[in-house]
Parts: structure tokens; C-alpha cells; sequence
């Protein structure tokens, strides 16, 4: 999506969503739920959307939508493109933290400037990457599946390579040969790039001190986790929370 055109974005906050009768759409629409409930029937086709999944209603569909209940929370993106945009009618829980993140970036810029919706237009294609990505993920092998699950759900432990042999009843070299092949990464590399991600959103929220979130991603050593976060993003955690901090 080399020369994508976004031209409208609207945050609905916690009120209604208002009834859309059916007609064809003259753009592509990527609405994401972050809360509630959504009815849509496209094409003849009933989709309903919970909080986390996403709608794409190509240009030239025929797009209805019922008033929803009140306390809905989501976000359109109106927008044209030369090239075909590969994406299902629906993805389910794909808004994952660096989405929302995203989308809070959009906010902040349309908000500000009166040019914000093309100034966002390369945030939008990183969440529409971020949404591929995840429709690759579903794709792997119920082993790599169960490496990621243990990952994420434990990164503020100390984890080895024999920890995933022994939760997967494979080998610990096995694991990471099959692992690297699905993903292009190691077992340990996944680790620290989920451990930086997470450290990332912790520093943006600014709730919590450096050494502390050092910890909570599973680095007890806080001068190696700051020469690493570093290495990966260019910036010191103390530098990315000066630039990066949403207030």
C-alpha cells in the first residue's frame, strides 16, 4: 500500500453507534472495536464485532450496520488505494497493546493538526501490517504456538531454553530450529524483542520507575537491560521516555 490516500478518521467514544442503511461504500472502511458491540451486514453477509476484532468493508461493497448499544468505543479509517489491500472481511482479537498505542497516536495528531489525517497515513499502514502479521501468526504450528503463549505469559521470568523443552515435551534445540524457521527468529531473540515491546508501553504510561520496569519484563539487571534496550531501539529508557511519553 505504496500510495494509500486517508482522508477521514473517526474515534466514536462510549456513545452510540448510529444505524447506517445499506448502500455502497465509495472507499475501503478498516473500523476497529476496542469496546462493545457491532452489528454489520456486508454484502449480504452478517458480521458482528466484539471488543479487539476489526471489520475491512471493501470499496464498492454494500455496508449496513445496526445502532449499537451505548458505551461502544471504535475508530474508522476512510481510505483509497491503487493496489489491492489484502486483508479478510474480519480479523477477531487482533488489537493487540501496539495498536492501541497507534491508534492513540492517530488521536493526538488529528486532534492538533488540520492536516492530521495524511499525516497519519503512515501510522495507518503500520497497523495494517500489524494486522497481516497477525493473520501469519495464526498460520504456525500448534508448537511454535505454544513457545509464543509461554513467552508472553511468563517474560517477567527468567527463562531458558530447557524451560520451553520441558513445557513442550520436544527438545530444547528441536524447539528453536522449528521456532526460527516459522518466525525468522530464535527462541531467545522473540524473548528480548517481547521483553523491549513491553518495556516500550511501560515507559510510554510512565507509571512506573526504570529499575522496576526492568523487572517486570524479566531483566534483573538494570544496566544490562538499559545497554539492551539500546541496542534495540536507539534510545536509552530514559531517553525514550522523555520523547516518547504520552502525558
Amino acid at each position: 500500500m505504496s500510495k494509500l490516500n486517508l482522508f477521514f478518521i473517526r474515534h466514536n467514544r462510549s456513545t452510540r453507534a448510529k444505524q447506517l442503511p445499506p448502500s455502497e461504500i465509495l472507499f475501503h472502511d478498516l473500523t476497529i472495536l476496542l469496546k462493545g458491540r457491532l452489528e454489520y451486514t456486508i454484502d449480504g453477509e452478517p458480521v458482528t464485532l466484539s471488543g479487539g476484532d476489526m471489520i475491512f468493508i471493501k470499496k464498492g461493497s454494500i455496508r449496513a450496520r445496526a445502532e449499537s448499544e451505548p458505551n461502544v468505543d471504535y475508530i474508522s479509517f476512510n481510505f483509497n488505494s491503487n493496489e489491492e489491500v489484502e486483508l479478510p472481511l474480519s480479523i477477531k482479537k487482533c488489537v493487540s497493546g501496539e495498536v492501541k498505542l497507534l491508534i492513540a497516536a492517530c488521536d493526538g495528531i488529528v486532534e492538533k493538526e488540520s492536516d492530521g489525517e495524511a499525516l497519519c497515513s503512515p501510522i495507518f499502514e503500520c497497523i495494517v501490517t500489524l494486522f497481516k502479521r497477525r493473520l501469519i501468526a495464526k498460520k504456525f504450528t500448534p508448537l511454535t504456538l505454544k513457545i509464543v503463549k509461554f513467552l508472553k505469559e511468563n517474560l517477567g521470568e527468567k527463562i531458558t531454553l530447557s524451560d520451553v523443552g520441558k513445557i513442550t515435551f520436544f527438545s530444547p534445540v528441536y524447539c528453536d530450529t522449528v521456532f526460527k524457521k516459522e518466525t525468522g527468529k530464535s527462541v531467545i531473540d522473540y524473548l528480548l524483542d517481547e521483553r523491549i515491546s513491553e518495556a516500550k508501553k511501560l515507559l510510554i504510561e510512565g507509571a512506573l520507575p526504570l529499575k522496576q520496569i526492568a523487572e517486570t519484563v524479566g531483566i534483573g539487571d538494570y544496566n544490562y537491560f538499559s545497554r539492551l534496550f539500546k541496542k534495540r531501539t536507539g534510545y536509552t529508557p530514559t531517553e525514550y521516555r522523555k520523547n516518547f511519553w504520552i502525558p
